[in-house]
């Protein structure tokens, strides 16, 4: 049976938590817990575990399972309505449905899946993807659309299709094109919509997101929640300046190697005892990551400068 739904539940900012690694690729359990639970005190909504920004591609799925599972725990430790979303996918249906059912056991909340990788599926195929993966356990599943990755510039009638699907209750939309976001939120009023393109969170929240969930939020996530409140609130001249603050980071992101340089930058600012990525990928030179630990400090600074300013 379902669990009951309500998408007021999963306002707000969530983190596509990044993923530690030991130097043999094994989860660092202290580190992720350590991590988890700084995110969640910033004032992250929840988090969204194993997902492109935590490296699921290249991750052992037991090692995903486990991070279900600590994620799940911090999540319960706070006991004030923090959602976990277990990013489930990236791979075949029948290892997704293993997943989903762990993921369940463990304490998350809600399913997301990312398409399979590779075999560039069709529409109909992922329908039949989506509909399975959906009917394997009683949380709530949201679907993925990332035309960057998958391929398929799908249109609103069909990713329509997949929002009336059994069991799917929102959907994860890592798009530029706020005309068709806009659209599926007013078609689909009850459905949690998540906006997945850092630099137009603004954009995304005034037509209708329920949430967002992005890679720069493991760093700005109370700079996030500022741009996030600011445009629910009508304080649109505060949505713009912080958005900016955001975006200059996303450009020095962009140019120093996107989630892999953020996890370096991260990893030195947490302590953690090694910065690992899933072979073949590889952490950014020193340098890059200097760029952008100086870009970080740059964007968490002039975020105090906004938020003295408005005090």
């Amino acid at each position: 049976m379902p669990a009951k739904f309500s998408k007021l539940e999963w306002e707000g900012i969530l983190a596509p938590i990044l993923t530690p690694l030991t130097p043999d690729e094994q989860l660092d359990e202290g580190a992720f817990a350590a991590f988890a639970h700084k995110l969640l005190d910033e004032g992250q909504a929840g988090l969204y575990v194993t997902g492109g920004t935590g490296e699921e591609y290249g991750l052992d799925d037991a090692v995903r399972v486990e991070a279900f599972r600590l994620a799940a725990r911090a999540a319960r430790e706070r006991g004030d309505g923090k959602k976990i979303i277990a990013h489930v996918g990236g791979v075949h249906l029948k290892r997704a449905v293993a997943m989903a059912r762990a993921a369940a056991d463990a304490g998350c909340h809600a399913l997301a899946a990312l398409p399979p990788h590779g075999g560039r599926y069709g529409f109909d195929d992922l329908t039949v993807y989506y509909r399975d993966l959906a009917a394997a356990t009683p949380l709530p599943a949201f679907v993925y659309n990332i035309p960057v990755v998958t391929g398929l510039d799908l249109s609103r009638e069909q990713l329509s299709r997949w929002l009336e699907l059994p069991n799917v209750r929102g959907m994860k939309f890592t798009c530029t094109d706020m005309y068709k976001f806009e659209r599926l939120a007013t078609k689909h009023p009850e459905a949690a919509l998540f906006h997945g393109h850092d630099p137009m969170l603004m954009h995304g929240v005034a037509v209708g997101a329920t949430g967002a969930i992005g890679s720069t939020y493991n760093v700005l996530g109370p700079l996030a929640l500022r741009i996030f409140k600011a445009v629910r609130d009508g304080d649109l001249p505060t949505a713009r300046r912080a958005q900016g603050i955001l975006n200059t980071f996303v450009e020095d992101f962009h140019a120093c190697g996107r989630a892999r340089a953020l996890k370096a930058a991260v990893a030195r600012r947490m302590g953690w005892k090694a910065c690992v990525s899933p072979a073949p990928g590889s952490i950014p030179a020193p340098e890059t990551v200097d760029r952008l630990d100086a870009a970080l400090t740059r964007a968490l600074r002039a975020a105090e400068e906004l938020t003295a300013v408005a005090m």
